[in-house]
């Protein structure tokens, strides 16, 4: 609800089940944007 509304949502997670819900997700890989 609060996503449809425009806003900004991040969330960070090391599970991909979750990350799964996301529209678009960015990897770091040794502290690198992957």
């Amino acid at each position: 609800e609060v996503n449809a509304q425009g806003t900004t949502i991040i969330m960070v997670t090391h599970d991909p089940r979750i990350a799964e819900y996301a529209r678009r997700t960015i990897t770091i890989v040794d502290g690198k944007i992957a």
